[in-house]
């Protein structure tokens, strides 16, 4: 039998992987690449210096009480002992992902994102990492991140005073008025009123590809301390 030739190059490949896991890319296939280069630069500067990279605005607290958040609305996480969470400003082609290098969770985010969606991504993104021992598949971590996020995120008493009315489609003050609430994008809080059975799969469908007002409609305004 012949000999198999161990390749040095491929040992080093399989070592790199093995402490530098991309786990969630946000946006299109192709943005992978770009949010693999970005994760990359700053490991190896971490590696090489230990000190945060220059051009990462570091976020260390947020990303703390996210982590603490979602512990006490899931018992099934488990992050780890460091999570690095920041953001990169005028980077091209940044998405946003989360990963894990060594012992450490990651989090990056473009600096460029709005409040909401900034706190809707960092929210599903650390979320991912505490998943991460429980779901093999991306393809499954994903959107189990989400469903624990968006229950952080939405309590679900106050997502059903606002979708307590039946109705198939949403007018446009309406899906202003539950965005502006939660500060958080309208098609987030229809996905958290699918999860805990407020309305249907089809009317999340409509909704997300067809977004014409219909009539005007009488609608109950919650009332609540929940800061806005």
């Amino acid at each position: 039998m012949a000999r198999t030739k161990n390749n040095p190059n491929q040992l080093s490949i399989d070592f790199l992987a093995s402490f530098r896991r991309m786990l969630v890319s946000l946006g299109s296939a192709d943005k992978l690449v770009y949010n693999e280069s970005v994760f990359t630069r700053l490991t190896d500067q971490w590696e090489s210096k230990r000190v945060i990279p220059a051009d990462l605005l570091f976020q260390k607290s947020p990303v703390e009480a996210v982590v603490y958040r979602l512990q006490k609305q899931d018992s099934r996480l488990q992050f780890p002992d460091e999570m690095i969470a920041g953001e990169l400003r005028g980077v091209e082609g940044l998405t946003g992902f989360a990963a894990k290098f060594r012992e450490q969770g990651w989090v990056i985010l473009p600096a460029e994102l709005s409040g909401m969606y900034k706190n809707l991504f960092l929210n599903i993104l650390t979320a991912a990492i505490g998943l991460d021992h429980a779901y093999a598949s991306k393809q499954e971590l994903l959107p189990e991140a989400e469903r624990v996020a968006l229950a952080a995120l939405l309590p679900e008493d106050e997502v059903r005073k606002f979708f307590g009315i039946r109705l198939s489609r949403f007018p446009d003050s309406f899906r202003s008025e539950v965005s502006n609430y939660f500060n958080l994008p309208f098609e987030s809080v229809m996905k958290r009123a699918l999860h805990i059975g407020a309305i249907t799969e089809e009317v999340l469908e409509e909704n997300l590809n067809h977004r014409q007002p219909i009539r005007s409609a009488t609608l109950r305004r919650p009332s609540s301390s929940r800061a806005a």
